[in-house]
């Protein structure tokens, strides 16, 4: 098989002529309102992205009340007081993150990704395991769980290696096309690379078995058949087994990846060594596995998690 070979994308979706319609101009209006937020000046980024998390905090009382809901259930050692803080932290964090989303969707990298200005704010521990994984040649799953960062995550994973990123499609075709577009990476060697919607199973193995990278988010709820219920905080999750399933039929190598926004505007990626043993060849088991290593990160980073993702199926909140 020729490794090198382009992996062809042709589920990728295309602008409509219906996306002029007048049912689509309040996403046009949001997404201009994003548009004119990626001039802000970097060093702004952070204080801006916290004045809208603390708006969203005070409107957003469905999201608010999940959130709080998770974190008690999670984190059941904490008062109320601390839980209220965390609480104020992840909205924060949701504010940044949609600043991030302007970096990632018109930052410096989509003209001059060779010598981008975002290279500048992150620095990368265990690189050398990512490069590991990849020197074997059976194609790299790069495991990032749903953090905020996550929109930066692949941008900055695009910094060390060519990828493919695995993204959910989103529901209304106009948001799935502007999402997809604005996570689409020009490469300094001229290759440009789309999201795969992790519906595309069939491109998802042709990418790995052609050995190459890609990124795979697969720690939110999953009630599709096939499903495997394994604790999660110790809580009973329904959860999705497509990562040992994906290794087994490709062969690939499993790296968790986690990315982190620290205090002083930087961010760093860690790569922990590829998952040795794995799959096990008991879905329940390798999954239980990544949940540890899940919870182990979200405890050192808690604020910074996507809670407001009803992961736990709660029916009050």
């Amino acid at each position: 098989m020729n490794k090198s070979a382009k992996v062809k994308n042709k589920t990728f979706p295309e602008f409509q002529n219906q996306f002029y319609l007048p049912k689509f101009w309040g996403i046009w209006l949001g997404v201009g309102l994003l548009r004119l937020l990626a001039f802000v000046p970097f060093s702004w980024k952070f204080g801006l992205g916290k004045f809208l998390g603390k708006t969203l905090y005070i409107v957003s009382t469905k999201r608010r009340r999940l959130v709080l809901a998770n974190l008690a259930l999670c984190f059941p050692e904490k008062n109320q007081n601390e839980l209220h803080e965390l609480l104020k932290q992840h909205f924060d964090s949701l504010g940044i993150a949609l600043m991030e989303m302007t970096i990632v969707w018109w930052g410096d990298h989509k003209k001059n990704h060779e010598n981008a200005f975002e290279r500048s704010i992150v620095k990368f521990t265990g690189e050398q395991n990512l490069r590991h994984a990849q020197a074997q040649g059976n194609g790299v799953l790069i495991l990032a769980p749903h953090f905020t960062t996550l929109e930066l995550t692949g941008l900055f994973v695009s910094f060390l290696t060519n990828y493919h990123a695995v993204y959910r499609p989103h529901d209304n075709p106009l948001m799935d096309y502007i999402i997809a577009k604005g996570r689409s990476i020009q490469f300094s060697n001229g290759e440009h690379v789309e999201p795969v919607s992790n519906a595309n199973t069939r491109l998802m193995l042709k990418v790995l078995r052609a050995g190459k990278s890609m990124t795979f988010l697969p720690d939110q709820r999953y009630r599709s058949k096939g499903h495997v219920t394994v604790p999660f905080f110790g809580v009973m999750s329904k959860s999705n087994p497509a990562t040992s399933k994906i290794s087994k039929m490709t062969g690939c190598a499993v790296v968790p990846t986690f990315t982190r926004r620290l205090e002083n505007h930087q961010y760093e990626v860690e790569f922990l060594p590829a998952l040795d043993n794995f799959p096990s060849g008991d879905d329940y088991q390798d999954t239980l596995r990544l949940h540890q290593l899940y919870e182990a990160e979200i405890r050192r980073n808690p604020s910074q998690y996507l809670w407001v993702h009803n992961r736990w199926n709660l029916k009050e909140y």
